[in-house]
């Protein structure tokens, strides 16, 4: 048995992941905030009891979890922020679990219906009036500009519930639809820019529903929104000049975790 200079004991069997345990209680707590550093290898050899070599088994554990990131030269920093973390675990839990598009945008129309339901009595004016800017701005000539703003749109729409676990969530499942939508308009460009007017009338739905501080109709406009879009990439996924296979979506969802990963760290 080891105990440190705080006088917690620590047994000799995997020890490792008991520091391991300690410094993410830390991080999680904020003790250690984001961005910054961990005490140095050798700080926390001493201050542990045990070896470095110890010491770096439990930080390739908190990197391996996307808490910390090493930098050469630097030290370790602590990168933890929910963003990152959700995208981890949600694109473990669908790879896992081997589930397909029409699961995972099922449970994303359901979050932002929650979202729209909080929407109208925690959104703010100010809160309503970004949100139909946001929306008026979704059409573009350029695809990728319209991609960039219906994410924006609908991130927005999350974000106004004031609920930050279900922004969070819906965050990366909104990535994962917007990296559909866009397979979708670089292989039919004409089935894309057939659809984006009755889905501009949705997204207006939506906002003057929440604006008239209707739930219903917003829970309603936003359910209704989401499914035309969603049977828009549907229909698409079966044509034959789509397919998008389930490996295809499962490197979508690796990919897009791994660059909210990068973003984030």
């Amino acid at each position: 048995m080891s105990m440190d200079g705080g006088g917690r004991k620590f047994t000799r069997e995997r020890i490792s992941d008991q520091i391991f345990e300690d410094l993410r209680d830390r991080i999680l707590s904020g003790a250690l905030p984001h961005g910054s550093r961990l005490p140095a290898e050798r700080d926390l050899a001493a201050e542990f009891g045990v070896s470095g070599q110890t010491v770096r088994e439990s930080i390739r554990a908190l990197t391996a979890m996307g808490l910390v990131t090493s930098k050469q030269g630097s030290g370790t920093f602590v990168t933890a922020q929910g963003d990152s973390l959700t995208a981890m675990s949600l694109a473990s839990v669908i790879q896992l679990e081997k589930l397909g598009p029409t699961d995972v945008l099922g449970v994303l129309g359901a979050l932002l219906s929650h979202a729209a339901s909080l929407a109208v009595t925690r959104a703010s004016d100010a809160d309503l009036a970004e949100l139909r800017e946001a929306a008026e701005h979704v059409p573009a000539a350029d695809l990728q500009e319209t991609a960039a703003h219906l994410k924006h749109f609908l991130q927005a729409l999350a974000a106004i519930s004031h609920n930050p676990l279900l922004a969070v969530l819906c965050r990366f499942l909104i990535d994962i639809q917007v990296g559909l939508a866009l397979e979708l308009g670089t292989r039919q460009p004409s089935a894309w820019k057939k659809a984006t007017a009755p889905l501009q009338d949705d997204r207006m739905a939506v906002v003057a529903a929440l604006e008239a501080r209707d739930a219903a109709r917003a829970v309603q406009c936003t359910q209704t929104c989401h499914d035309h879009m969603v049977d828009l990439i549907g229909k698409a996924a079966q044509s034959r000049s789509f397919q998008l296979a389930d490996t295809e979506f499962a490197r979508l969802v690796s990919q897009l975790s791994a660059a909210q990963k990068q973003l984030l760290s």
